[in-house]
């Protein structure tokens, strides 16, 4: 099935297949596996326990050649004094005998949003417009090799619509330091199928106009 988007001039030659809606597909199918993501609460145990579900579920669909190597908490070093920078949350990888090197085909950055407490609901969406959330994406700390990431918003009080609302208001604020096009907020993705909680924010880089995508998982399932 084709989507909209240009894919990297190496996986248009060698590849006929556009994964990323299978991507996302497989983490809102796998995230429902997650008995109470708030017991976890972390957001490091919940990306951990999310991919251990995104794997069971890919290898229940697939009982052969399952299409991804889903790693976590990868570290990212200096190449000159082997000290670690960061650790990207997810990569996938692809599972195909063209690939070469170890870049990522899809990298996702997690925050959490809207986390309770007993003084009130706190948006965390500095961290999740900032320097550790979408930040790692537009500077290119996270390589992948057709330049492909997203976040993963775990939306801890279910309000998917107050979350959204926040980050609207913040990239306004940051629409410079994040290249931001001139449509500075989420918006309905057209590069991959829509959905319930999918959105997409479109930037400037250097090769033009990319989009970084967001799914927006709610720990109440119900929402």
């Amino acid at each position: 099935m084709p989507y909209l988007g240009a894919l990297h001039t190496f996986f248009a030659d060698v590849l006929t297949s556009d994964f990323r809606a299978d991507i996302f597909d497989l983490v809102e199918t796998a995230w429902p596996r997650i008995t109470d993501p708030t017991d976890a609460w972390l957001e490091p145990r919940i990306t951990g326990l999310l991919r251990t579900a995104m794997i069971s579920e890919q290898e229940a669909k697939y009982s052969r050649n399952s299409p991804f190597f889903i790693l976590e908490e990868v570290k990212k070093r200096d190449p000159i004094s082997g000290k670690e920078i960061e650790r990207s949350d997810i990569e996938i990888h692809l599972r195909h005998f063209y690939i070469t090197g170890q870049k990522p085909y899809f990298v996702f950055e997690s925050k959490r949003l809207n986390i309770p407490y007993d003084t009130g609901v706190a948006s965390n969406v500095g961290e999740y417009v900032g320097s550790s959330g979408m930040g790692c994406l537009v500077n290119g700390q996270y390589q992948s090799a057709p330049s492909l990431s997203g976040m993963l918003g775990y939306v801890m009080n279910g309000d998917v619509k107050s979350a959204r609302s926040a980050i609207d208001n913040a990239l306004k604020k940051n629409a410079a330091v994040l290249h931001l096009c001139k449509c500075s907020n989420l918006q309905v993705p057209k590069s991959i199928p829509a959905g319930k909680h999918r959105n997409e924010t479109l930037h400037l880089g250097l090769e033009g106009e990319y989009a970084i995508f967001h799914l927006f998982l709610p720990i109440n399932k119900s929402v």
